[in-house]
Formats: C-alpha cells, sequence, structure tokens
C-alpha cells in the first residue's frame, strides 16, 4: 500500500508533467523530420539513395554526442542546457527548409539536429526520474510513453504536411513548431523551480538540508542511465514508422 500511495502521489506533481512534456515535444519534433528525412535528402538535396545511409549515420553521431553532452552539461545547469538546446534543436529545423538544397548543408544539418535535439533527451528523462521521488516504476513508464507519445504525434502531423502544398518542407516546419513548443514547459519548469512554489519529492537517500528552490541537480551518469532506459524503445518506434 506505501508504495501504491508513492506511486500514485506522483501524478501531482507540477514539475514532473512539465518535463514530461518537455520529453514529449522535443522527440516530437526531432522525429517529425527525421521520420521523412530520406526522400528530403534525395530529391531536394540530390544525396543518391545509396549515400542515405551515410548521412543517417551522421545523426546518429550527432544524437550520441548530445546525449553524452547534455549529461555533462545538465549535471550542473540542467535548465540552461535543456532550453538552449530547444532553441537551438528549432533553429537547426528551421534552417533545413531554406538549406537542405545542398549535400553537405543538408547532411550538417542532419547532424546537429541530432546533436541539439538528444542533448535535451537525457536532462529532461533524470529531471522527471528526480522530481518522482520514490516512484521510479510509474515515471519511467510515463516517460517511455511521453517519447513515443511525441514520436507518433509528431510523425502523424509531419506526414500530413508532407501530403499537403508544403510538400518535402513541410515535416521541417513541423518540427520547428514542435521544437520551439517545448520552451514552453522548459522556461516554466525553470520559473517554477527557481520561486520554490512547487515541491519536489526527495528520495528517502536525500539530503534533509537540500533548499527546494534549487533546481534538480543530477549526476550525469544517472542522466545516462536513465535515457537509456528509454531510448531502445524510442527509437524502435521510430524505426516502425518508417517502414
Amino acid at each position: 500500500m506505501r508504495g501504491a500511495f508513492d506511486e500514485g502521489r506522483t501524478a501531482r506533481q507540477g514539475r514532473l508533467w512539465l518535463a514530461l512534456g518537455a520529453a514529449m515535444l522535443i522527440m516530437g519534433g526531432v522525429l517529425a523530420t527525421y521520420t521523412y528525412v530520406t526522400p528530403l535528402l534525395t530529391d531536394r538535396a540530390g544525396i543518391p539513395a545509396g549515400a542515405v545511409p551515410l548521412v543517417l549515420i551522421a545523426f546518429g553521431v550527432g544524437a550520441l554526442a548530445g546525449t553524452t553532452t547534455g549529461g555533462r552539461l545538465g549535471d550542473r545547469r540542467p535548465m540552461a542546457t535543456t532550453i538552449t538546446a530547444a532553441a537551438a534543436t528549432a533553429l537547426v529545423l528551421l534552417l533545413m527548409i531554406p538549406l537542405s538544397g545542398n549535400p553537405v548543408t543538408a547532411t550538417l544539418l542532419v547532424f546537429l539536429m541530432g546533436l541539439t535535439g538528444f542533448t535535451v533527451n537525457p536532462v529532461v528523462t533524470a529531471l522527471a526520474m528526480r522530481f518522482a521521488g520514490d516512484a521510479p516504476t510509474l515515471t519511467s513508464a510515463l516517460t517511455t510513453s511521453a517519447f513515443n507519445t511525441g514520436i507518433a504525434a509528431g510523425s502523424l502531423i509531419a506526414g500530413t504536411a508532407l501530403d499537403s502544398s508544403l510538400g518535402l518542407t513541410g515535416p521541417p516546419l513541423v518540427g520547428t513548431v514542435i521544437a520551439a513548443l517545448t520552451l514552453l514547459p522548459l522556461i516554466a519548469l525553470a520559473v517554477h523551480g527557481s520561486s520554490g512554489n512547487g515541491r519536489i519529492v526527495a528520495r528517502s537517500s536525500a539530503p534533509t538540508h537540500a533548499r527546494r528552490d534549487e533546481p534538480a541537480q543530477v549526476p550525469s551518469a544517472a542522466l545516462t542511465r536513465a535515457w537509456l532506459r528509454v531510448r531502445a524503445t524510442t527509437c524502435q518506434q521510430a524505426r516502425g514508422l518508417r517502414t
């Protein structure tokens, strides 16, 4: 009963839902573009179909670098890291509309899309786990659901835009809007955290003297572990949408 009570109490944490909202939006923005990146690369950038996997490798390298960067920078300045990275993601996706006609710039932008977008993921995932306190099981499920919801919704909207008059520029435009919306929960989370109006349910091992208005400080190792728990499911969902 105690465990069920702790898990249920998690649903009342406003900071948790802001972190989950940011996770859903950033993944939706990146995957809205990435799901339909192949026709953009072949038909607009003029990259041969056989070379597209190499560009996707660039995205994977960028995502790996972003995950590592987010884990390190998010250790000390989680909100500054996520807000900056989310804004950079929206800018990169926006630049894909006018600059994706060149194979070199298109490849660079795909790399940067992975770098900036995946910098946000481990930080918001670890923050969600931190805000959950003694309810890691429910929060882990909610985080995975948030990522998958973002992927499904973003890809659905981007597919509709691709079939519209926007054509190949539709998915990047949709991704730009969704990624920009990520700033709303992140800024609210930063303000909410600095005002002290919210409350983080601390784990039993947390120091009792920790101030309630301090931003959550999550070790980079914890950031990486939390993100890896959801990354496999996210990648499987993305592959299924492209097939």
